[in-house]
């Protein structure tokens, strides 16, 4: 975010600092993004002698949502400025809907929503952190049918071209019958009535 401004000759700067607009408090200076909870670290001002004066944040949250001014505090009480109405910050995410569980031989969509409005995006599909190359599509819908077990994991999306902003993982669980099912007789061979034994059922 970057803004300019300049001030009467005669005063000298002896601060200036971003800070997110909120209802007014009458005599109260208002917070340094800097000591604002949630933004240690994240915060950087980048400024030069042509009197512009930059904010950028790093690891943008979609609680960062806010309307930013830059304040400007002078050696002279009472000259102090506002750039108001400032640069309101909109943040878009993605995020995956699915059904948190579902049957071997049913189907199954996922979907990837997204707050941003893009033009013809390409969707990409990762599972277990792993791209699914055959999973890349032109609609935000992953289709799977029939859904089988090895189909359980965790998914995420992401917009082609923006791959290093992935969505949040989402975990599918699929149900299943058992499979490969044996059972086994101990002792094995011919049982004598009267004796014990132990049928085991394993999979």
């Amino acid at each position: 975010m970057n803004g300019t401004y300049t001030h009467p000759t005669h005063l000298t700067e002896t601060n200036r600092f971003w800070i997110i607009v909120k209802d007014k408090v009458k005599n109260k200076e208002p917070t340094d993004l800097h000591n604002e909870p949630g933004y240690s670290g994240r915060v950087e001002y980048l400024g030069d002698k042509q009197r512009h004066f930059s904010l950028r944040l790093s690891d943008v949250k979609k609680s960062d949502e806010h309307m930013y001014c830059f304040r400007i505090t002078t050696n002279v009480d009472g000259e102090r400025w506002l750039g108001y109405p400032g640069v309101r910050l909109t943040v878009t995410d993605l995020q995956v809907i699915a059904p948190a569980e579902v049957t071997e031989g049913q189907s199954a969509v996922l979907i990837c929503k997204t707050t941003c409005s893009l033009t013809d995006p390409t969707f990409i599909w990762y599972k277990n952190r792993r791209d699914l190359t055959t999973k890349t599509t032109k609609s935000n819908e992953l289709h799977l049918q029939p859904v089988s077990s090895e189909d359980a994991g965790s998914y995420s999306c992401a917009v082609r071209g923006y791959e290093h902003l992935p969505s949040p993982a989402q975990t599918l669980r699929v149900r299943y019958p058992p499979k490969n099912v044996s059972v086994s007789i101990s002792p094995s061979g011919e049982i004598v009535e009267g004796s014990s034994v132990t049928l085991t059922c394993s999979s």
